[in-house]
Protein backbone atom coordinates (compact mmCIF):
# COMPACT_ATOMS: atom_id res chain seq x y z
CA UNK A 1 0.00 0.00 0.00
CA UNK A 2 0.97 3.26 -0.51
CA UNK A 3 2.60 5.53 2.26
CA UNK A 4 0.50 8.16 1.61
CA UNK A 5 -2.77 5.85 1.76
CA UNK A 6 -1.47 4.26 5.18
CA UNK A 7 -1.33 7.86 6.70
CA UNK A 8 -4.43 8.49 5.44
CA UNK A 9 -6.09 5.55 6.03
CA UNK A 10 -4.82 4.52 8.95
CA UNK A 11 -7.22 3.68 12.36
CA UNK A 12 -4.51 5.28 14.77
CA UNK A 13 -3.82 2.02 16.43
CA UNK A 14 -1.08 4.21 18.36
CA UNK A 15 1.40 1.62 16.61
CA UNK A 16 3.27 4.08 14.18
CA UNK A 17 4.40 7.56 14.32
CA UNK A 18 6.04 7.53 10.23
CA UNK A 19 7.65 10.57 9.78
CA UNK A 20 7.23 12.28 13.27
CA UNK A 21 11.12 12.18 13.99
CA UNK A 22 11.19 15.17 10.97
CA UNK A 23 8.85 17.24 12.18
CA UNK A 24 9.83 19.73 15.12
CA UNK A 25 6.28 19.61 16.88
CA UNK A 26 4.76 16.67 18.35
CA UNK A 27 1.82 15.70 16.12
CA UNK A 28 -0.82 12.88 15.87
CA UNK A 29 1.51 10.26 14.99
CA UNK A 30 4.01 11.41 17.15
CA UNK A 31 1.45 11.46 20.16
CA UNK A 32 0.26 7.86 19.10
CA UNK A 33 3.78 6.62 19.55
CA UNK A 34 3.96 8.42 22.70
CA UNK A 35 0.83 6.81 24.63
CA UNK A 36 1.69 3.55 22.72
CA UNK A 37 5.08 3.31 24.23
CA UNK A 38 3.41 4.64 27.99
CA UNK A 39 0.63 1.76 27.72
CA UNK A 40 3.81 -0.84 27.55
CA UNK A 41 5.70 0.37 30.47
CA UNK A 42 1.71 0.47 32.27
CA UNK A 43 1.61 4.34 32.33
CA UNK A 44 -1.69 4.92 31.92
CA UNK A 45 -2.24 8.11 32.79
CA UNK A 46 0.41 8.90 30.42
CA UNK A 47 -1.63 7.02 27.89
CA UNK A 48 -4.62 8.69 28.84
CA UNK A 49 -2.57 11.87 28.48
CA UNK A 50 -1.34 11.54 25.18
CA UNK A 51 -4.62 10.51 24.49
CA UNK A 52 -6.07 13.62 24.91
CA UNK A 53 -3.67 15.26 22.96
CA UNK A 54 -4.17 13.57 19.81
CA UNK A 55 -8.15 13.85 20.50
CA UNK A 56 -7.82 17.72 20.46
CA UNK A 57 -6.23 17.36 17.25
CA UNK A 58 -8.36 14.92 15.19
CA UNK A 59 -11.69 14.64 17.68
CA UNK A 60 -13.81 12.97 14.51
CA UNK A 61 -10.93 10.40 13.89
CA UNK A 62 -13.05 6.51 14.67
CA UNK A 63 -9.48 5.60 16.24
CA UNK A 64 -9.09 8.45 18.64
CA UNK A 65 -12.57 7.71 20.15
CA UNK A 66 -11.47 3.47 20.57
CA UNK A 67 -8.57 5.13 22.04
CA UNK A 68 -10.39 7.25 24.07
CA UNK A 69 -12.65 4.36 24.83
CA UNK A 70 -9.66 2.26 26.32
CA UNK A 71 -7.99 5.22 28.07
CA UNK A 72 -11.33 5.72 30.06
CA UNK A 73 -11.49 1.38 30.34
CA UNK A 74 -7.95 1.82 31.92
CA UNK A 75 -8.23 4.22 34.05
CA UNK A 76 -11.46 3.53 35.98
CA UNK A 77 -13.98 5.39 34.07
CA UNK A 78 -16.42 2.74 32.68
CA UNK A 79 -19.30 4.43 31.89
CA UNK A 80 -17.05 7.08 30.20
CA UNK A 81 -15.80 4.32 28.18
CA UNK A 82 -19.25 2.75 27.52
CA UNK A 83 -19.85 6.36 26.06
CA UNK A 84 -17.04 6.80 24.40
CA UNK A 85 -18.08 3.06 22.38
CA UNK A 86 -21.43 4.11 21.83
CA UNK A 87 -20.20 7.33 19.81
CA UNK A 88 -18.25 5.47 18.20
CA UNK A 89 -20.92 3.53 16.99
CA UNK A 90 -23.12 6.27 16.25
CA UNK A 91 -20.15 7.38 13.77
CA UNK A 92 -20.84 4.53 11.60
CA UNK A 93 -17.25 2.40 13.17
CA UNK A 94 -17.35 -1.34 12.99
CA UNK A 95 -15.01 -2.39 15.54
CA UNK A 96 -15.89 -5.25 18.01
CA UNK A 97 -15.21 -4.46 21.67
CA UNK A 98 -15.22 -7.86 22.79
CA UNK A 99 -12.27 -8.90 20.65
CA UNK A 100 -9.92 -6.31 22.83
CA UNK A 101 -9.40 -7.66 26.40
CA UNK A 102 -9.81 -3.90 27.80
CA UNK A 103 -12.98 -3.97 27.87
CA UNK A 104 -14.17 -7.21 29.63
CA UNK A 105 -14.82 -5.87 32.53
CA UNK A 106 -17.35 -3.78 30.86
CA UNK A 107 -19.20 -6.51 29.73
CA UNK A 108 -21.86 -6.77 31.78
CA UNK A 109 -22.36 -2.67 32.49
CA UNK A 110 -25.32 -0.87 31.46
CA UNK A 111 -25.21 0.35 27.86
CA UNK A 112 -22.02 -2.13 26.89
CA UNK A 113 -24.35 -4.76 24.82
CA UNK A 114 -25.92 -1.82 23.19
CA UNK A 115 -22.96 0.15 21.83
CA UNK A 116 -21.71 -3.15 20.65
CA UNK A 117 -25.10 -4.16 18.95
CA UNK A 118 -24.84 -0.47 17.20
CA UNK A 119 -20.85 -1.26 16.25
CA UNK A 120 -21.68 -4.41 14.82
CA UNK A 121 -24.77 -3.41 12.81
CA UNK A 122 -22.65 -0.88 10.86
CA UNK A 123 -21.40 -4.04 8.95
CA UNK A 124 -24.43 -3.88 7.58
CA UNK A 125 -24.23 -3.09 3.68
CA UNK A 126 -25.53 -0.05 2.51
CA UNK A 127 -25.36 -0.30 -1.62
CA UNK A 128 -26.99 2.84 -2.96
CA UNK A 129 -25.54 2.37 -6.57
CA UNK A 130 -24.24 -0.48 -8.93
CA UNK A 131 -21.25 -1.68 -11.17
CA UNK A 132 -20.59 0.65 -13.84
CA UNK A 133 -17.91 -1.58 -15.09
CA UNK A 134 -14.76 -4.29 -13.96
CA UNK A 135 -11.54 -3.37 -15.00
CA UNK A 136 -10.16 -5.98 -16.85
CA UNK A 137 -6.96 -5.41 -15.91
CA UNK A 138 -6.75 -7.26 -12.23
CA UNK A 139 -3.28 -6.00 -11.66
CA UNK A 140 -3.86 -2.17 -12.51
CA UNK A 141 -3.98 -1.27 -9.01
CA UNK A 142 -5.67 2.26 -9.50
CA UNK A 143 -5.87 5.13 -7.19
CA UNK A 144 -8.30 7.83 -9.38
CA UNK A 145 -10.19 8.17 -12.51
CA UNK A 146 -11.24 11.14 -14.48
CA UNK A 147 -14.02 11.30 -17.05
CA UNK A 148 -12.97 12.20 -20.54
CA UNK A 149 -16.63 13.29 -22.01
CA UNK A 150 -15.58 14.18 -25.21
CA UNK A 151 -14.36 10.89 -26.08
CA UNK A 152 -16.68 9.06 -23.62
CA UNK A 153 -14.00 7.43 -22.06
CA UNK A 154 -12.79 7.12 -17.98
CA UNK A 155 -8.77 7.94 -17.64
CA UNK A 156 -7.26 6.06 -14.74
CA UNK A 157 -3.96 6.20 -12.85
CA UNK A 158 -2.01 2.79 -11.81
CA UNK A 159 -0.21 2.78 -8.99
CA UNK A 160 0.88 -0.66 -10.08
CA UNK A 161 2.36 0.06 -13.87
CA UNK A 162 3.01 3.63 -13.43
CA UNK A 163 0.69 4.64 -16.20
CA UNK A 164 -2.20 6.10 -17.36
CA UNK A 165 -4.80 3.72 -18.83
CA UNK A 166 -7.98 4.91 -21.48
CA UNK A 167 -10.88 2.63 -20.05
CA UNK A 168 -13.99 1.72 -21.60
CA UNK A 169 -17.15 1.48 -19.99
CA UNK A 170 -17.06 -2.45 -20.79
CA UNK A 171 -13.67 -2.27 -18.63
CA UNK A 172 -11.17 -2.57 -21.71
CA UNK A 173 -8.11 -1.47 -20.91
CA UNK A 174 -6.02 0.46 -23.27
CA UNK A 175 -2.81 1.99 -22.63
CA UNK A 176 -2.85 6.09 -22.98
CA UNK A 177 0.42 7.10 -21.24
CA UNK A 178 3.19 5.05 -20.06
CA UNK A 179 7.21 5.11 -19.69
CA UNK A 180 7.06 9.19 -19.71
CA UNK A 181 10.15 10.30 -18.56
CA UNK A 182 10.47 10.45 -14.42
CA UNK A 183 6.72 9.14 -14.18
CA UNK A 184 6.22 7.44 -10.85
CA UNK A 185 3.12 5.85 -9.31
CA UNK A 186 0.09 7.73 -10.14
CA UNK A 187 -1.98 9.28 -7.80
CA UNK A 188 -4.52 12.10 -8.63
CA UNK A 189 -5.85 12.62 -11.85
CA UNK A 190 -8.10 15.46 -13.26
CA UNK A 191 -9.29 16.26 -16.99
CA UNK A 192 -9.63 20.58 -17.37
CA UNK A 193 -11.62 19.94 -20.61
CA UNK A 194 -12.17 23.37 -21.48
CA UNK A 195 -8.68 23.45 -22.33
CA UNK A 196 -8.15 19.99 -23.79
CA UNK A 197 -5.88 19.69 -20.79
CA UNK A 198 -5.22 16.52 -18.92
CA UNK A 199 -3.21 17.01 -15.00
CA UNK A 200 -1.75 14.00 -13.00
CA UNK A 201 0.57 13.45 -9.95
CA UNK A 202 3.00 10.92 -9.22
CA UNK A 203 4.90 9.87 -6.76
CA UNK A 204 7.38 7.11 -5.41
CA UNK A 205 9.36 6.47 -2.19
CA UNK A 206 13.11 7.80 -2.79
CA UNK A 207 14.89 4.51 -3.80
CA UNK A 208 18.27 5.73 -2.53
CA UNK A 209 16.99 6.16 1.04
CA UNK A 210 19.26 3.26 2.91
CA UNK A 211 18.40 3.47 6.60
CA UNK A 212 15.95 1.70 8.74
CA UNK A 213 13.09 4.27 8.74
CA UNK A 214 10.26 5.08 6.52
CA UNK A 215 11.80 6.49 3.02
CA UNK A 216 10.84 9.85 1.91
CA UNK A 217 8.75 10.50 -1.32
CA UNK A 218 9.91 11.69 -4.47
CA UNK A 219 7.27 13.72 -6.82
CA UNK A 220 6.08 15.04 -10.13
CA UNK A 221 3.19 16.74 -11.43
CA UNK A 222 2.32 16.42 -15.36
CA UNK A 223 0.28 18.26 -17.72
CA UNK A 224 -0.67 16.15 -21.18
CA UNK A 225 -2.31 17.06 -24.17
CA UNK A 226 -5.78 15.60 -23.48
CA UNK A 227 -6.67 13.97 -26.88
CA UNK A 228 -3.06 12.42 -27.62
CA UNK A 229 -1.42 12.13 -24.33
CA UNK A 230 1.51 13.64 -25.44
CA UNK A 231 3.55 14.99 -21.96
CA UNK A 232 3.69 18.67 -22.06
CA UNK A 233 5.87 19.85 -19.27
CA UNK A 234 6.20 18.55 -15.51
CA UNK A 235 6.45 20.17 -12.22
CA UNK A 236 8.50 19.41 -9.07
CA UNK A 237 7.95 21.03 -5.25
CA UNK A 238 11.04 22.64 -3.28
CA UNK A 239 13.53 21.81 -6.29
CA UNK A 240 12.96 18.38 -6.73
CA UNK A 241 14.19 17.64 -2.63
CA UNK A 242 12.74 14.24 -1.33
CA UNK A 243 9.91 14.50 1.26
CA UNK A 244 6.78 15.77 -0.76
CA UNK A 245 3.91 14.08 -2.20
CA UNK A 246 1.77 15.99 -4.59
CA UNK A 247 -1.60 13.90 -4.40
CA UNK A 248 -4.54 15.52 -5.27
CA UNK A 249 -5.67 19.16 -6.45
CA UNK A 250 -8.94 20.83 -8.23
CA UNK A 251 -8.48 22.75 -11.15
CA UNK A 252 -10.60 25.72 -10.71
CA UNK A 253 -12.27 27.77 -13.49
CA UNK A 254 -9.49 30.35 -14.65
CA UNK A 255 -7.21 26.81 -15.27
CA UNK A 256 -5.13 27.34 -12.30
CA UNK A 257 -4.42 24.39 -9.41
CA UNK A 258 -4.30 23.99 -5.77
CA UNK A 259 -2.67 20.81 -4.99
CA UNK A 260 -2.12 18.98 -1.84
CA UNK A 261 1.42 17.66 -0.62
CA UNK A 262 0.53 14.80 2.19
CA UNK A 263 3.48 14.49 3.20
CA UNK A 264 4.20 18.07 4.23
CA UNK A 265 0.61 18.38 5.01
CA UNK A 266 0.84 21.78 2.49
CA UNK A 267 -1.15 23.07 -0.06
CA UNK A 268 0.52 24.38 -3.18
CA UNK A 269 -0.52 26.50 -6.26
CA UNK A 270 0.11 26.54 -9.74
CA UNK A 271 -1.13 29.67 -11.96
CA UNK A 272 -0.68 28.43 -15.51
CA UNK A 273 1.52 26.29 -17.37
CA UNK A 274 4.21 29.04 -17.40
CA UNK A 275 4.09 29.48 -13.83
CA UNK A 276 6.44 27.37 -11.18
CA UNK A 277 4.55 25.46 -8.52
CA UNK A 278 4.32 28.28 -5.51
CA UNK A 279 3.82 27.04 -1.92
CA UNK A 280 0.95 28.39 -0.71
CA UNK A 281 -0.18 27.22 2.72
CA UNK A 282 2.09 25.75 5.67
CA UNK A 283 -0.35 24.49 7.88
CA UNK A 284 0.91 23.54 11.18
CA UNK A 285 2.93 20.58 11.34
CA UNK A 286 1.71 19.58 14.72
CA UNK A 287 -2.05 20.43 13.90
CA UNK A 288 -2.18 19.00 10.45
CA UNK A 289 -1.25 16.41 8.78
CA UNK A 290 -1.43 14.12 5.55
CA UNK A 291 -3.03 16.47 3.46
CA UNK A 292 -5.44 14.69 0.92
CA UNK A 293 -8.53 15.27 -0.77
CA UNK A 294 -9.23 18.50 -1.81
CA UNK A 295 -12.17 20.42 -3.79
CA UNK A 296 -13.60 24.02 -4.04
CA UNK A 297 -16.52 25.52 -3.35
CA UNK A 298 -18.37 27.33 -6.13
CA UNK A 299 -17.90 30.40 -5.19
CA UNK A 300 -14.24 29.61 -5.59
CA UNK A 301 -13.82 31.67 -2.48
CA UNK A 302 -12.68 28.80 -0.23
CA UNK A 303 -11.15 25.32 -0.51
CA UNK A 304 -12.14 22.51 1.78
CA UNK A 305 -9.13 20.24 2.20
CA UNK A 306 -9.12 16.17 4.09
CA UNK A 307 -6.16 16.09 6.31
CA UNK A 308 -6.03 13.06 8.82
CA UNK A 309 -7.48 15.27 11.64
CA UNK A 310 -10.63 16.07 9.69
CA UNK A 311 -11.04 18.01 7.07
CA UNK A 312 -11.06 21.72 6.81
CA UNK A 313 -11.81 24.74 4.91
CA UNK A 314 -9.29 27.08 3.44
CA UNK A 315 -10.32 31.29 2.46
CA UNK A 316 -8.22 31.53 -0.40
CA UNK A 317 -7.92 35.80 0.59
CA UNK A 318 -6.91 35.32 4.20
CA UNK A 319 -5.18 32.13 3.15
CA UNK A 320 -6.76 31.06 7.05
CA UNK A 321 -7.50 26.90 7.29
CA UNK A 322 -10.12 26.32 9.86
CA UNK A 323 -10.52 22.49 10.90
CA UNK A 324 -14.47 22.21 9.92
CA UNK A 325 -16.75 21.51 13.05
CA UNK A 326 -19.03 18.42 12.85
CA UNK A 327 -21.47 16.75 15.03
CA UNK A 328 -20.35 14.20 16.81
CA UNK A 329 -21.98 11.27 15.54
CA UNK A 330 -20.22 11.92 12.06
CA UNK A 331 -16.97 11.57 11.36
CA UNK A 332 -14.74 13.77 8.78
CA UNK A 333 -11.44 12.09 9.00
CA UNK A 334 -8.53 10.35 6.61
CA UNK A 335 -11.10 11.21 3.51
CA UNK A 336 -9.59 10.08 0.51
CA UNK A 337 -11.42 12.02 -2.61
CA UNK A 338 -13.28 15.04 -1.92
CA UNK A 339 -15.83 16.66 -3.99
CA UNK A 340 -18.50 19.56 -4.00
CA UNK A 341 -21.85 18.44 -5.08
CA UNK A 342 -25.13 20.57 -4.41
CA UNK A 343 -25.03 22.36 -1.40
CA UNK A 344 -22.64 19.83 0.44
CA UNK A 345 -20.18 17.11 0.16
CA UNK A 346 -19.10 13.92 -1.17
CA UNK A 347 -16.75 11.96 0.59
CA UNK A 348 -14.31 8.41 0.29
CA UNK A 349 -13.24 6.91 3.16
CA UNK A 350 -10.56 4.84 3.54
CA UNK A 351 -9.98 3.90 7.28
CA UNK A 352 -10.29 0.06 7.45
CA UNK A 353 -13.05 0.36 10.21
CA UNK A 354 -14.90 2.87 8.32
CA UNK A 355 -14.62 2.09 4.24
CA UNK A 356 -17.21 3.90 2.61
CA UNK A 357 -19.20 6.85 0.61
CA UNK A 358 -20.48 9.47 2.70
CA UNK A 359 -22.53 12.98 2.05
CA UNK A 360 -21.71 15.98 4.21
CA UNK A 361 -24.45 18.64 4.51
CA UNK A 362 -22.47 21.97 4.77
CA UNK A 363 -23.97 25.20 6.61
CA UNK A 364 -25.27 27.84 4.78
CA UNK A 365 -22.14 30.01 5.09
CA UNK A 366 -19.17 26.99 4.61
CA UNK A 367 -18.77 27.15 7.75
CA UNK A 368 -19.76 23.54 9.41
CA UNK A 369 -20.40 20.18 8.41
CA UNK A 370 -23.86 19.66 9.65
CA UNK A 371 -24.66 16.12 9.00
CA UNK A 372 -23.28 13.18 7.53
CA UNK A 373 -25.05 10.01 5.47
CA UNK A 374 -23.48 7.55 4.30
CA UNK A 375 -24.27 6.32 0.69
CA UNK A 376 -22.68 2.91 0.63
CA UNK A 377 -20.32 0.78 2.59
CA UNK A 378 -20.05 -2.91 3.17
CA UNK A 379 -17.42 -5.94 2.75
CA UNK A 380 -16.51 -6.98 0.28
CA UNK A 381 -18.16 -4.67 -1.90
CA UNK A 382 -16.13 -1.56 -0.71
CA UNK A 383 -12.71 -1.90 0.76
CA UNK A 384 -9.92 -0.35 0.42
CA UNK A 385 -11.86 2.57 -1.76
CA UNK A 386 -10.19 4.96 -3.18
CA UNK A 387 -11.44 8.28 -5.10
CA UNK A 388 -13.28 9.41 -7.64
CA UNK A 389 -15.35 11.31 -9.93
CA UNK A 390 -18.60 13.30 -10.95
CA UNK A 391 -19.91 12.99 -14.23
CA UNK A 392 -23.00 15.08 -13.75
CA UNK A 393 -25.52 13.65 -11.18
CA UNK A 394 -23.46 10.45 -11.21
CA UNK A 395 -20.73 9.46 -8.66
CA UNK A 396 -18.03 7.18 -10.15
CA UNK A 397 -15.68 6.01 -7.70
CA UNK A 398 -13.47 3.17 -7.57
CA UNK A 399 -15.11 0.82 -4.40
CA UNK A 400 -11.89 -1.78 -4.18
CA UNK A 401 -8.80 -0.50 -5.72
CA UNK A 402 -6.73 -3.46 -4.11
CA UNK A 403 -3.57 -0.87 -3.15
CA UNK A 404 -2.72 -3.17 -0.20
CA UNK A 405 -1.32 -5.70 -2.46
CA UNK A 406 1.25 -2.81 -3.69
CA UNK A 407 4.84 -3.00 -1.47
CA UNK A 408 5.11 0.50 -0.80
CA UNK A 409 9.33 0.27 -0.28
CA UNK A 410 10.16 -2.32 -3.04
CA UNK A 411 7.20 -1.67 -5.53
CA UNK A 412 6.38 -5.19 -6.23
CA UNK A 413 2.79 -6.64 -6.42
CA UNK A 414 1.70 -9.51 -4.40
CA UNK A 415 0.01 -12.01 -6.41
CA UNK A 416 -3.99 -13.08 -6.25
CA UNK A 417 -5.85 -16.31 -5.83
CA UNK A 418 -7.45 -17.53 -8.69
CA UNK A 419 -9.54 -16.18 -9.82
CA UNK A 420 -8.47 -12.72 -9.76
CA UNK A 421 -10.16 -9.93 -8.49
CA UNK A 422 -11.09 -7.02 -10.48
CA UNK A 423 -11.04 -3.23 -9.22
CA UNK A 424 -14.70 -2.54 -9.58
CA UNK A 425 -15.54 1.18 -10.38
CA UNK A 426 -19.24 2.09 -8.62
CA UNK A 427 -21.51 4.39 -9.51
CA UNK A 428 -24.35 6.20 -7.70
CA UNK A 429 -26.92 8.62 -8.78
CA UNK A 430 -26.92 11.53 -6.63
CA UNK A 431 -30.49 12.84 -7.34
CA UNK A 432 -33.07 12.87 -4.56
Amino acid sequence: MARWLLLACTSLAFASATGSAQQPACDVFCHSQLAERAAAAGDFAGYAAHVREVAVRAPSHPGVVYAQARAFARSGAPDSAIAALARLGRMGDTRDPNADSVFAPLRARPGFVSARNRLLSNRLPILDGRVAFEIADPDLVPEALAFDSTRGRFLVGSLARRVVSAVAPNGAVTPYIAHAPNMLRVVGIHIDAARGRLWFATWAPDSTHRDSTEPPSLTRLFLAELATGRIIKSWTPDGGRPGHLLNDFVVMRDGSLYLTDTEKGSIYRLRSPDDTLELFVQPPLDRYTSANGITVHPDERALYVAFLEGIARLDLTTRELTLVPSPDSVSTASVDGLYWYGNGLIAVQGIPTLARVVRYGVSADGSRITSGAVIERGLPVVQQPTTGVLVGPRFYYIANSQYGRLDDRSGRLAPQTRPPTRTAVRVIDLRP
